[in-house]
């Protein structure tokens, strides 16, 4: 098959193989969804086999190996919390955009496109269960984890504790969720919840793995809610995301390269900062 992103003189980018067509064969929505559906695998894919991932569970194999040191857990939630705390208002500004958009089009139901990106914000924002009570927010979450633990802010925000690595993935996660290229922000939002579905696992694992040492009352203790709650909801983040990027590129196909920049966008920051924090951790002296 054709690559989706193939492109030559005679040939536009994505869907465009079957839109430019349109007036002289009529092509069912099933056939126009299956087209798209492959532009969305082949993001997806690229994704998956990004070299991000390896050092993903390289992080996880160091903190199945040893727990951390209060060191190590101050550079670990420092870096984390440099890239983690613009990602709740960056959804909801995507979200919002999405709207924004689709409405002129489509009156009715760009709410509805939009909630697809807006589920993954009531989650972080402590909403699934607004029917019984507000929960804690993911950043209310963190912060009670890391109290926990004996890190206080200063721990987490003092620079040492935070690699440049981890304020890149910040500063690139605000930047690219208002991205004037509407792809990229939904790649980049989709390599988001692609990898936290697997990130959370590692971390959540980790520390159960060492529930005394770090001062727990079991492996179900409650403050490891941060951890746990991302394992529960990520993966229908995973789907809702999913079908938003194919609902876009049905609509506009010429998204298709944009959505790829910004998932490899994400995955390459990824990369560098789990790299960076694997060659600090595994390095005791470093610390």
């Amino acid at each position: 098959m054709k690559s989706f992103f193939y492109k030559n003189k005679d040939e536009n980018d994505g869907c465009s193989r079957f839109s430019k067509n349109r007036s002289n064969e009529r092509l069912s929505k099933n056939e126009i969804y299956r087209v798209c559906e492959a532009g969305y695998n082949e993001v997806a894919n690229a994704i998956v086999r990004h070299a991000a991932l390896r050092e993903l569970e390289k992080f996880g194999e160091i903190i199945s190996a040893r727990p951390l040191t209060h060191q190590g857990m101050a550079l670990f939630f420092g870096t984390l919390w440099a890239f983690f705390k613009d990602v709740p208002a960056g959804i909801v500004a995507l979200a919002a955009r999405v709207t924004d958009e689709w409405i002129k089009e489509d009156m009715w139901n760009g709410t509805a496109k939009a909630a697809h990106i807006l589920y993954a914000s009531v989650d972080e924002y402590g909403l699934h269960q607004h029917s019984k009570h507000m929960l804690p927010t993911h950043h209310q979450m963190f912060k009670q984890l890391t109290t926990h633990l004996g890190l206080s802010d200063a721990d987490l925000f003092n620079p040492s504790n935070v690699l440049p690595e981890g304020t890149a993935m910040g500063n690139n996660t605000h930047r690219m969720y208002r991205s004037e290229f509407l792809g990229e922000a939904l790649g980049f939002h989709l390599a988001s919840e692609m990898t936290s579905s697997r990130e959370f696992q590692y971390f959540l694992e980790g520390f159960k793995k060492y529930a005394r040492e770090y001062g727990l009352v079991d492996e179900e203790d409650p403050v490891l809610a941060f951890f746990a709650i991302h394992c529960e909801v990520e993966p229908m983040h995973v789907a809702t995301g999913r079908e938003i990027v194919i609902s876009y590129l049905e609509k506009n196909p010429g998204i298709a390269p944009q959505a790829m920049r910004g998932a490899m966008a994400f995955m390459d920051g990824f990369e560098h900062m789990f790299s960076a924090l694997n060659r600090r951790l595994a390095d005791p002296q470093s610390l």
